[in-house]
This record gives structure tokens, C-alpha cells and sequence, in this order.
């Protein structure tokens, strides 16, 4: 692979380097720390004693998968930070209309469940969620906890094929994959934080993916990394000072470890694979959150 520099526009701020900086740089993704046994039996030490307070935080994945899919830094107590992360976007998704509790879902990147639990969980009056829910992740050891953990009735989820360095799932995939499931079987297809560590390719395949599986008038969510909505971080622990294709990349070591790209390319994408609309959703001035593409088909 190539690689070029890459200004996507804002200054870094002065003072130095930060320690965060020199961490990523040795540490690009913690993800990948997760799959080393000494670092995963380390940090699951730290959910015993919580397990044994908090009732609540029993039926929570170990620590070391809640640490792959993203914590916020949060290596010891993320234990409310995994319960509670993805309320606003559902509150989001029902009070907009893009789906309901008779909806059918795909989740691409579902990790072990972070977004998943919130509808196996609702239960207000004895109403519960009566759609289904499809989760898609590469990693097999999550994939395998989420199978054990969530009813078959409302609950399926696969192994993609795809690989990451980040992940640590480098065997060579045969072919673009695809979701093993009919076209226009959705009403909402989403992803958080899947297209952040999404190289080209991938990217346009996920997408293209995404409108294929998706019902006339159903909705594309995707969160990611945008140089015009840049996170808090921007200029701190990110800086995408490297260039492939239309990637902006933080790490040339784990290109994937986090991705950005620009709207206007993205918007030109999901036109030509012929979504009706797009939207980016975001918070103003740069936030912890990353902006949402939202589309239509």
C-alpha cells in the first residue's frame, strides 16, 4: 500500500507532543491489546468485585470485549458507560420514526451487544421489542458470546469474513462479503463506529451492502470519523496525517485502527449506489460522539 501525508485542515495544537499522542503511536488500538491472554485475564479481574456489588452488571459481557468495541478510554470502570451508550440513539431512532418496536434491523459491527441489549432488555408493561435483530462482526469470540446470551427467536448474528489488523483477524477474505440474507430485508441499517475503521473498499462494499438489504423508504445509519465534523480529539489522540485513496488514516502500522473521510465523498457514494438522500448528523463544534450518515433508499 501507499501512503501520503495528509493536512485535513485543522491545526495541531501547541505545547508538544501529549502522552495520549505517544500512547496511540504504541498502542494504536486497544483492540488489539484484547486478544493478548496476560492484558484480557487483567483487566477481567476488575469486573469481580462490581459483579458482586452491581446485580446489573452480571449479564454484562467480560471486560476485555467490552474494551474491544470501545470504552472511551474507560480500561477499568465502563460498566455504565456500556449500559447506557447507546440511549440517545435509539431515543433518536423511535422519536424520528426510522423505526419502531416491530422493526427489522441489521447491525453491521455488533460487537458483544452494546446496542443490541437495549431491545432484548425492553420490557415497559409486558411490551417488548416483536422485530428482529441481525448483528454482523467479524470477531468470532463476540459473535459466539451474543449467540449464547440473546434469544434465537428475536436474535441472529454472523461472522463476516472481512479482516482487520485491529481486530486480529488477518486471514485472507475470499471476497467482498455479503450479508447471508435477502436483499429488502430491513427497515434500518446501521453500524457505530464500523466505517471509522473502514478502508475504501470496504467502506463502498458495506454500503453498497447496506442499500441492498434495505426496504423501499428504510434508513442507513452509519457513525464515522468526518475531517468536516472532526471529534474532541482532533489535533490530540487523532490527527489522520496520512492518506489512502479517499482514507484519511491515523496509523500506518493499523491503517484501520481509525479511518476519516471527507462528506462530499461520501455523498457522492451512497448517490451513485442510488440512496434518495443524504444527511450527516452531527453535534455542533466537535464532540466525544461521532456524526451519523444518514440516507435514505
Amino acid at each position: 500500500m501507499a501512503y501520503t501525508s495528509a493536512n485535513p485542515g485543522r491545526a495541531i495544537g501547541s505545547g508538544g507532543v501529549s502522552v495520549d499522542r505517544v500512547l496511540r503511536k504504541l498502542f494504536p488500538s486497544t483492540s488489539k491489546l484484547t486478544f493478548n491472554p496476560v492484558f484480557r485475564a487483567a483487566v477481567n479481574a476488575f469486573d469481580i468485585v462490581p459483579r458482586l456489588v452491581y446485580p446489573e452488571f452480571r449479564a454484562l459481557p467480560p471486560n476485555h470485549l467490552r474494551i474491544r468495541i470501545g470504552v472511551g478510554n474507560r480500561i477499568v470502570n465502563n460498566q455504565s458507560h456500556f449500559l447506557v451508550h447507546a440511549r440517545d440513539f435509539w431515543m433518536f431512532v423511535f422519536a424520528d420514526g426510522i423505526a419502531n418496536m416491530r422493526s427489522d434491523i441489521l447491525d453491521i459491527g455488533v460487537g458483544c451487544g452494546r446496542w443490541a441489549h437495549w431491545l432484548r432488555d425492553y420490557n415497559f408493561r409486558g411490551r417488548r421489542f416483536a422485530g428482529t435483530y441481525v448483528g454482523v462482526d467479524i470477531d468470532e469470540e463476540a459473535i459466539a458470546w451474543c449467540r449464547k446470551n440473546y434469544d434465537a427467536e428475536r436474535f441472529r448474528f454472523f461472522v463476516s469474513s472481512d479482516t482487520s489488523v485491529s481486530y486480529n483477524h488477518t486471514a485472507a477474505a475470499p471476497a467482498a462479503y455479503r450479508v447471508p440474507l435477502a436483499a429488502a430485508s430491513f427497515d434500518l441499517v446501521f453500524s457505530n463506529s464500523l466505517l471509522s475503521h473502514l478502508l475504501e473498499a470496504e467502506l463502498e462494499n458495506y454500503l453498497r451492502e447496506s442499500y441492498r438489504l434495505l426496504k423501499a423508504g428504510g434508513a442507513m445509519m452509519h457513525s464515522h470519523f468526518n475531517i468536516e465534523h472532526p471529534p474532541e480529539s482532533y489535533g490530540k489522540r487523532h490527527t489522520f496525517q496520512y492518506r489512502l485513496g479517499n482514507a484519511l488514516i491515523e496509523s500506518e502500522a493499523q491503517p484501520e485502527a481509525a479511518v476519516a473521510y471527507h462528506t462530499d465523498f461520501l455523498f457522492d457514494l451512497c448517490r451513485r449506489i442510488g440512496f434518495s438522500s443524504s444527511e450527516i448528523v452531527h453535534m455542533p463544534g466537535g464532540a466525544q460522539h461521532q456524526p451519523i450518515l444518514l440516507c435514505r433508499k
